[in-house]
């Protein structure tokens, strides 16, 4: 064999060896970049899965917080519409006529009829119903102060250094404890 025979063959041999290395590092290149896509498309899977639950939370959670917010201003609303219905009872009491004021005071008054004491009401009141809140006292040892209370209607029965009050305003809140579910159900229902 010649020289040129030889080498013809040595970089034959040399090609189909380099030819060889070269398609299996072609082939290990495909196994690795096909390797790659499937776990980029598995985390691209994993975070638009994670971002979807994540949106979805989020959207649950604003909507929690606008049911909540939705359910305060209603309440809120409601609560108004009391509250408003019981400054209209006070004003109706304002405007009561006078005989009907002076006989709710009387009933009032009634449990210490037999007590001694001192009642006082508001400027209005004193000039407007205490002569005939006198009347229906008669011969009860209550009577009717001198001097005038800042409250809004019934009156402050003093008994010595002991104060009770039965002003409309504190009338109204202890009424109010007790019938703002009825007055509720009646608005809201």
């Amino acid at each position: 064999m010649s020289i040129e025979n030889i080498t013809a063959r040595i970089l034959r041999e040399a090609q189909e060896e380099a030819d060889a290395m070269k398609a299996k590092a072609e082939s290990e290149k495909e196994t690795i970049l096909q390797e790659a896509r499937a776990q980029s498309e598995e985390i691209t899977s994993k975070s638009s899965a994670r971002a979807l639950r994540d949106a979805q939370i989020l959207k649950e959670r604003r909507h929690s917080v606008a049911e909540l917010e939705a359910r305060k201003l209603r309440l809120a609303a409601k609560q108004e519409m009391i509250d408003e219905s019981f400054s209209e009872s006070m004003k109706e009491f304002a405007s009561m006529d006078p005989e009907q004021y002076t006989a709710f005071l009387l009933k009032q008054l009634e449990p210490f009829k037999a007590q001694k004491g001192e009642i006082l009401l508001n400027a209005r009141d004193k000039s407007a119903v205490s002569t005939k809140l006198s009347e229906g006292l008669a011969g009860s040892p209550l009577t009717i102060g001198d001097e005038t209370v800042p409250i809004q209607g019934g009156f402050i029965l003093r008994q010595g250094a002991i104060s009770m009050n039965a002003s409309l305003e504190k009338f109204m809140e202890n009424e109010k404890k007790e019938i703002t579910a009825q007055i509720a159900d009646i608005l809201f229902s």
